[in-house]
């Protein structure tokens, strides 16, 4: 599978979703095709899908403790530096957005390496997590429009490379999956599937709902933040050089 199929169903799901905004948005609701996006990765029932997307402002808020963002904001602005410092130090002809928005996915550092005459050569995706979760649905997006993505968990030292055309099947697939789905939505075949998920679902008119959720504070134990802090200070120098390294060795 080449990265022109790939972008030509990338193309196809974005007009089945554009569609899908047509048909469900309002001048008090108005959608675009990220959401779209967002709400079919986060719900796996049709109907709630249909339901949040309907009611955009009714999303239940889940409040994160501020130490997380700290964190998350700390390890993109060292590992700025000190790409910065070794492309200089290389003479590598190179363009780094911090917080750069992307098409489907925000991306954490994106890196565009030139050829000589400018033109973009490869895109390069620097993904930190500083927690000890991953958001496949998120690595997949990135990988639709970037060359590679380097995934960096701070808090366990790991940092690793995946590369789009290693992973086409997986991504096509995936696509061709979103494709189908949306298009059963424009023509009005949904389906309600119970799961787990229904104590969480925010639609009170579901037959299925066990509960409505309510806004939520995530914060670590009085216990767990002392050795979180100290495990992550002390492993991220080691971890950055990784990631550092794994962006030279694309370029």
């Amino acid at each position: 599978m080449t990265l022109h199929r790939l972008r030509d169903l990338q193309n196809e799901f974005f007009k089945f979703a554009g569609e899908l905004v047509q048909k469900l948005s309002t001048p008090r609701n108005r959608l675009n095709i990220k959401d779209v996006i967002h709400m079919l990765e986060r719900t796996t029932c049709d109907e709630e899908a249909l339901w949040l997307l309907r009611n955009r402002n009714a999303r239940v808020e889940i409040r994160v403790d501020g130490y997380w963002t700290s964190k998350h904001e700390y390890v993109k602005k060292k590992l700025v530096e000190k790409l910065a410092n070794r492309f200089h130090d290389l003479h590598i002809p190179a363009e780094i957005v911090f917080e750069s928005p992307g098409p489907t996915a925000r991306q954490d550092i994106l890196v565009t390496v030139k050829e000589p005459d400018g033109s973009t050569k490869k895109r390069i995706v620097l993904e930190i997590k500083t927690g000890y979760g991953l958001d496949f649905n998120q690595l997949e997006r990135l990988l639709w429009d970037n060359s590679a993505v380097v995934l960096i968990r701070a808090e366990t030292g790991h940092a690793t490379t995946l590369r789009a055309n290693r992973y086409d099947a997986l991504l096509t697939e995936s696509l061709r999956n979103k494709i189908d789905r949306v298009r059963r939505l424009i023509e009005g075949h949904s389906y309600m599937i119970q799961g787990r998920d229904c104590s969480k679902c925010a639609n009170q008119g579901c037959p299925l709902s066990r509960r409505v959720s309510e806004p939520q504070m995530v914060v670590l134990r009085d216990e767990d933040f002392d050795t979180d802090l100290d495990g992550f200070l002390r492993t991220l120098p080691s971890t950055m050089n990784k990631a550092v390294d794994l962006v030279i060795h694309e370029v």
